[in-house]
């Protein structure tokens, strides 16, 4: 039998793979601007639920939460796909 260690902590992972991760994040990080659409980042956290420092540091680069994420997918109708992938339509459709 063969053990694998894994990486326990986003430092460590991060560290294996930077360009990719850190290419990643900054789109997620531009992404997030492009839904922001022109809120300031006050009104936008507080609309969001969440602290002002924890959103600059997303929209900065910072690899969200899966929480936040999801969080934002309902509240803002945001294509997940989209955010972190950079595949399909910004916007989810609403169904009737």
């Amino acid at each position: 039998m063969v053990k694998i260690k894994l990486p326990r902590s986003k430092k460590i992972y991060q560290s294996h793979i930077p360009g990719v991760v850190k290419a990643q994040t900054s789109r997620i990080g531009q992404r997030l601007k492009f839904i922001q659409a022109g809120r300031s980042q006050n009104q936008w956290s507080r609309e969001l639920g969440i602290p002002q420092q924890n959103l600059s540091r997303f929209l900065s680069g910072q690899n969200p939460h899966i929480e936040f994420l999801a969080h934002l997918g309902r509240r803002e109708g945001v294509n997940l796909n989209w955010l972190i992938l950079g595949r399909g339509e910004p916007h989810l459709g609403l169904e009737e």
